[in-house]
């Protein structure tokens, strides 16, 4: 890979393993509300949508047209009740690495399909706050992923160029945005979608530890 000056993470299922606690809110909300649950398998088969998308396919025919109120219900009780840290944990090595490249003089940012509010939360919860831009397209003017509109956002506010850009990412979606964008894409195999999946996409490197990124991203100092 040529030498980078902007790194992009997507957060969940790459920075912290959320599932267990979004998982668990979002068959809260199916519970209370519908009186009804969806197992693992099908809730992974829905990662990367973003949550009213979620809730649309999860919902029977019949409640379709209430998954905004499911998504607002959920956001009450995922992040203004306080469930998003219940059982999430960073991955391995993620804050020495984030510190690595910090110091080596990168760009960080975050593109996340979850809202700013609970990003911000997050980040301050895990003590992970080397990112110069926190950014989500919930709850935003940002197109969702695989649009690329929020990739070019965060190069233009950064004066970032797309060949000094890569995109680090669990689930489809992020890879497809960073190719939309016309910048480098590393799969990470750890997290929401399967690896089949993601190398099936063609990224740039697949990678199945997250300090391997030290490895294989190199800093350009011009």
């Amino acid at each position: 890979m040529e030498k980078k000056k902007l790194i992009i993470f997507d957060v969940d299922g790459t920075i912290w393993d959320s599932e267990k606690d979004v998982f668990l809110s979002f068959n809260h909300t199916l519970k209370e509300n519908a009186h009804m649950e969806i197992d693992k398998e099908e809730f992974q088969k829905l990662a990367g949508l973003h949550l009213g998308e979620m809730f649309r396919r999860a919902l029977p025919e019949s409640k379709k047209e209430l998954a905004s109120e499911y998504e607002k219900k959920y956001r009450k009780y995922y992040i203004d009740e306080g469930h998003y840290a219940d059982a999430t944990t960073l991955f391995d090595d993620v804050k020495e690495t984030l510190m690595y490249f910090k110091a080596q003089g990168f760009y960080m940012a975050v593109a996340s399909s979850k809202p700013k509010r609970i990003l911000d939360k997050m980040v301050e919860h895990f003590k992970i706050e080397q990112f110069d831009l926190v950014l989500g397209t919930e709850e935003s003017n940002f197109k969702h992923k695989p649009d690329p509109e929020i990739i070019y956002y965060i190069m233009e506010e950064l004066k970032v160029l797309k060949e000094d850009t890569v995109i680090v990412g669990d689930s489809k979606t992020d890879i497809m945005a960073g190719k939309n964008a016309g910048i480098d894409t590393i799969a990470v195999t750890y997290g929401y979608d399967k690896p089949e999946i993601l190398k099936s996409l063609n990224p740039t490197y697949v990678i199945d530890k997250f300090k391997t990124l030290k490895e294989i991203i190199k800093y350009k100092n011009n």
